[in-house]
């Protein structure tokens, strides 16, 4: 059911980060990925749910989804803050080590203190390059250390700056991660 991603089960996916007792006694062996992603969705389980998807959709659908996702909260985003969403979307559209190391500067300048300032850091992870200054020997990153940084980019901006709407968030984020995962190119394309 979900053509970008590729496991079979949802335990794959949560040995990979920190979750919740609830999401383990949840996410059997046996559980498939829509019906892992159902369980938690069912049981509101968003901070889970968003690092289990996080961590299941390639890497340019990650951050594509994560700016999606932020742009649900552009009233509060500073120019810098849209600027790193922006960033991120053209990276996703043309990867290129340009856009890849402006988001660097974009994580840094804003110190990793807001939903923006991770996605930026999970361009900077993406895999395609070091992450160290470009005069020293490369060192490349974990494989799966730019889905921390998204699920870090969503739930922070689910979060933080403090308003009454986080559930709302959760839902409609999820539903953007929903259909990407499906194939759904109208978020793709725009």
């Amino acid at each position: 059911m979900y053509k970008k991603i590729p496991y079979k089960t949802g335990r794959q996916l949560l040995d990979r980060f920190s979750s919740s007792d609830e999401a383990q006694e949840l996410i059997t062996e046996e559980l498939n990925v829509h019906d892992s992603i159902q369980a938690l969705l069912d049981n509101k389980l968003y901070f889970d749910l968003v690092q289990l998807i996080a961590h299941g959709l390639p890497v340019r659908e990650a951050i594509w989804w994560a700016a999606h996702s932020l742009e649900l909260r552009n009233d509060v985003w500073s120019t810098m803050q849209k600027q790193c969403i922006s960033t991120a979307k053209q990276w996703v559209k043309s990867p290129s080590e340009e856009h890849r190391r402006k988001s660097e500067l974009f994580a840094n300048r804003l110190n990793l203190n807001c939903g923006p300032s991770w996605l930026a850091q999970a361009v900077f992870w993406n895999g395609s390059g070091s992450i160290v200054a470009p005069d020293l020997p490369n060192v490349m990153p974990d494989p799966f250390l730019y889905s921390k940084a998204v699920a870090g980019s969503v739930n922070h901006s689910a979060a933080l700056p403090n308003w009454e709407g986080t559930n709302d968030y959760y839902q409609q984020a999820i539903h953007i991660a929903l259909e990407i995962a499906s194939g759904n190119t109208s978020k793709e394309e725009s």
